[in-house]
Order: C-alpha cells, then sequence, then structure tokens
C-alpha cells in the first residue's frame, strides 16, 4: 500500500519549514506566491491534494446509487465501454470510502419509476446514471433530493450534471485526419438516436461543410446497433449490393465496436483494410489494439469520465439544490494512430 503523504513529506520535497505547509494549504497566514506555488506543486505531485479532497468528501457523499440498464451493464468482454467507465468508476469511490449500491434495470432503458423507487429505499446522496439519458428519466429525478449525474450522456434540458467526451468535435477532428490523409469520400457508420450517436454524426458533417470537399451520396450508413455481429451483418448486406471499387475510401464508425464489425465484414468481403479502404473508430477499447490490423481511433478519456462525475457529485451537496445550475462537462479526446488508416489506394 502507497505511503500516506504527510504535512512533513510536503516541506522537505519543497524545502520549507512544515508551518508553513500548514500556512500555505489552510489559508492561514500570507505567504509569498513563489513559496506557495512550491509548497502547492510538492503537495500534488506526493498525491496528498488529491487524498486530502476525498477525505472531505466523505461526509458529503457516503453513498452513490449507480443505475443502468441491463443492456448497458458488462456482462461479457463485447461491453468494452461500459466495462471500462464502470471499472474506474468503481476505483475512484474505493478510493474516496464512497459505498456504491448498484441498480440494474432489464432490457436496454432504464425505467424511471423502478429508479425513483431505488432512491426511496436506498436514500443515496448521489446517483449516477450510466449511459442513459432520456428525457422521460431526467423529468422523473431531477427534482429529487439526491444529486444527480448521467455517466456518458447529456440533457439538453440543462437539469442534471452530464459527464461525456466531447462527442461532436471529437468526431470533426477524426474526419479531419481522414481529409488530412488525402481521402475525400469517407462515409460515416453509425447507428440508433441517442444523443452521443448524434452529436458524432453532427460532428462529421461539419467537418465536411468547413472542408469545402462535396459529400458523397449515401455517406451515412446506419448499421442499427453498436452489437458487432449484427454490424459485421449489415454491412455484410451494404457490401452485397456495392458496385468495386467501393464508392468510399475510408469509414469513420461512431465507436470501435461498430468499427470493429465493418472490419469483419470488409474481410469477409475481400477489402484490404487498409489497402482498399481506411476505418477509423471512436472509443480507444482495448480490444481494438488486436485487431488485424490494430484499430485507429478516437481516444475517449473513460477513466476520467468517473472521476468527474464524482466531483459534480459532491459539489452539489454544497448547495441547496434550486441555488445551482446544472453543469455540463465535455473531455477533450485524441486521435491515436494505428493500422487500419493509411491513405487512400491509387492504384
Amino acid at each position: 500500500m502507497a505511503k500516506t503523504p504527510r504535512i512533513q513529506d510536503i516541506a522537505l520535497l519543497a524545502e520549507v519549514a512544515p508551518s508553513t505547509v500548514s500556512h500555505v494549504l489552510n489559508g492561514t497566514a500570507p505567504i509569498s506566491p513563489e513559496v506557495s506555488q512550491r509548497i502547492l506543486s510538492a503537495a500534488r505531485e506526493l498525491g496528498y491534494l488529491a487524498k486530502r479532497r476525498r477525505k472531505a468528501a466523505v461526509a458529503l457523499l457516503p453513498t452513490v446509487l449507480l443505475s443502468a440498464s441491463e443492456a448497458n451493464f458488462p456482462k461479457s468482454d463485447r461491453n468494452y465501454v461500459s466495462w471500462t467507465m464502470l471499472n474506474a468508476f468503481r476505483q475512484e469511490c474505493r478510493a474516496r470510502s464512497i459505498r456504491l449500491i448498484p441498480h440494474i434495470d432489464q432490457g436496454d432503458k432504464i425505467i424511471p419509476e423502478s429508479l425513483v423507487t431505488a432512491i426511496e429505499k436506498h436514500r443515496p446522496q448521489g446517483v449516477a446514471i450510466m449511459q442513459d439519458d432520456g428525457s422521460d428519466l431526467i423529468d422523473a429525478v431531477h427534482g429529487l433530493d439526491p444529486s444527480i449525474v448521467i455517466l456518458s450522456g447529456q440533457d439538453p434540458s440543462m437539469r442534471v450534471d452530464t459527464v461525456s467526451p466531447g462527442n461532436r468535435f471529437a468526431a470533426q477532428m477524426a474526419t479531419d485526419y481522414l481529409f488530412q490523409l488525402g481521402h475525400r469520400r469517407v462515409a460515416h457508420v453509425t447507428y440508433g438516436t441517442r444523443l452521443i450517436g448524434q452529436h458524432r454524426k453532427y460532428g462529421f458533417l461539419d467537418a465536411y461543410r468547413a472542408s469545402g470537399y462535396h459529400m458523397p451520396p449515401g455517406a451515412i450508413i446506419d448499421v442499427e446497433t453498436f452489437r458487432p455481429e449484427i454490424v459485421t451483418q449489415n454491412m455484410l448486406n451494404w457490401l452485397a449490393v456495392q458496385r468495386r471499387p467501393l464508392p468510399f475510401t475510408a469509414f469513420f464508425c461512431s465507436a470501435d465496436n461498430v468499427a470493429i464489425g465493418v472490419m469483419d465484414a470488409l474481410a469477409q468481403s475481400g477489402v484490404k483494410v487498409p489497402g482498399d479502404v481506411s476505418v477509423l473508430g471512436f472509443d480507444n477499447v482495448e480490444i481494438g489494439k488486436r485487431q488485424n490490423p490494430p484499430l485507429s481511433t478516437v481516444h475517449v478519456p473513460m477513466e476520467e469520465i468517473g472521476q468527474v462525475a464524482l466531483n459534480l457529485l459532491e459539489e452539489a451537496r454544497t448547495l441547496p439544490k434550486n441555488e445551482r445550475s446544472a453543469r455540463r462537462v465535455e473531455l477533450g479526446c485524441k486521435i491515436i494512430v494505428r493500422g487500419s488508416t493509411t491513405g487512400p489506394h491509387l492504384g
């Protein structure tokens, strides 16, 4: 177990007296900006500030109810995004000594009445909702006592806190990356009607508008689901009616799960990646690295989503509910280049 940093450790690293460290951390005496900065840098480096915040938060948020649908709750290695996000959230709760109570509804959606009943039963101080931002769910819970946050979702009405990747800009950035490689005929493979997917589609369209390039007909391909095996079949059906060479030289997929299904369909159809077409995913799940070729993708900081969500739940407990506006936090993403993308085939 890592040693808990002490005031004396900070003083030694910052080369000041322990009393000076105490004054800076507690704001009990004026200290020069240069010395204060040195002490705060040392405290941050040693992990003292993070541990102090977690300790202080225990009284504010001793219990959190985690709400998810069965479809989004990881039961297999196919639910990569949920697994990564949930694992990071559990670890952060453990680090902050927060008791986590799971509430799982069967099916694809969280049932609003079921969640309200669970809140009344367990009386948590915070509720974390995984990947469900339906308006009926937000209608049911936004006025209740516990602080509410949605992980990987958005609330257009701005009644509850949300944390998500910057989906629209990241999708535009991803499409721009393909343009920079020389692709001009790019398709976007998407699924469903969730806001996250819609924003990724909007980012794709933004990139085409900003580029001045003509978007080819049929550039939005809907494969209905994120489940790779179904994506594979739907893409096989799409490929079966396409002439060769294909009308697109690159496919930007709205999720890595989708990209994996697309790559499988292309391989079964004799289309080489990246020799004939490039494929770019979104999420940076672990299994993408093990594809053949390894999947280029947009990295989503899923480990940070849980940390930020808990910060919002804690902050919301410091003010009366009607005196605090809801927060929408978007996290920056970046492109991870691997073997599935290259310039368009010129042969």
